[in-house]
């Protein structure tokens, strides 16, 4: 299928290519642009995740730590997550969040829209594989409960990414653990309370045989936005695909793909208690 209409995160800047300072950038508010950054390690690096009422962020940043073992071992790189306050407009009093041990990795998170969880990806030792999906209560001083990994139906023994809420219970994330289309595909399930149900692969109208990182729906539009590397020499690009609709704009047309239909449908159940805590 041509795709006739890309919005090239190069292009206009919205990505930022940064070999070294792998922090997640202020989130910018241009209409239907995912923004995010590059990251020479990690490729598509997504923005901060800001509570609704715009007094709260999330961030990862990664830096490099000399290991546990080993006087002589080669530093390694260590994702870290972080929070800051919106103070008179500008963003303050950062702190590191305690989600997961002393040299595991912690990145990509996505705060629900109560504000009151925290869902993001960890290496930590427990998960299923390498990087899992994990949930933190967030208290109300702010600080996060017990880190509990959302377990099978949404984790593997492969790599689980860019954990993203739409519409406040639909968590989409990328994945490279089950039989997909090619690299990360993207996959969705619904999340409510303490439940959650089996994750869907998003089709291949939406995923394809690259990495397909994230996504955002504006179903008031019938527009899905992803983020890929599927273009030329793997750069990573916004893809624009229109769904359920006629091609009045020029866009790739998909109708919406039936496990699309099936995730933001599909009556929940309960997810595993399976948790780590620091002691």
């Amino acid at each position: 299928m041509t795709r006739s209409l890309i919005y090239s995160l190069l292009t206009i800047g919205i990505l930022i290519c940064n070999e070294n300072a792998n922090a997640q950038m202020d989130k910018d508010l241009l209409p239907h642009v995912m923004d995010g950054n590059l990251s020479t390690i990690d490729g598509y690096v997504p923005s901060m995740t800001i509570t609704k009422d715009g007094q709260t962020a999330y961030f990862s940043k990664a830096t490099y730590q000399k290991p546990l073992y080993g006087v002589f071992s080669k530093k390694e790189l260590i994702h870290e997550i972080y929070r800051v306050e919106n103070v008179d407009g500008e963003w303050k009093n950062m702190t590191k969040m305690e989600v997961c041990p002393k040299y595991a990795s912690a990145k990509h998170p996505t705060v629900s829209d109560d504000g009151k969880r925290l869902f993001f990806a960890s290496n930590m030792r427990g998960s299923f594989g390498k990087y899992d999906i994990y949930v933190a209560e967030i208290k109300s001083d702010g600080s996060l409960g017990v880190s509990k990994n959302l377990g099978p139906k949404v984790n593997t023994k492969e790599d689980e990414l860019y954990p993203n809420l739409y519409n406040g219970t639909l968590l989409f994330f990328a994945s490279e653990g089950r039989d997909g289309y090619g690299g990360l595909d993207l996959y969705a399930t619904q999340v409510v309370l303490n439940t959650l149900t089996p994750s869907v692969n998003l089709g291949d109208r939406i995923n394809s045989d690259r990495d397909d990182y994230a996504i955002q729906l504006t179903p008031e539009k019938g527009l899905g936005f992803v983020v890929s590397n599927r273009g030329q020499n793997h750069t990573i690009s916004q893809y624009t695909v229109a769904y359920g609709r006629a091609n009045k704009n020029n866009h790739d047309i998909a109708q919406r793909d039936a496990n699309l239909e099936t995730a933001m449908n599909t009556t929940v159940q309960e997810y595993t208690s399976t948790s780590f805590e620091d002691k």
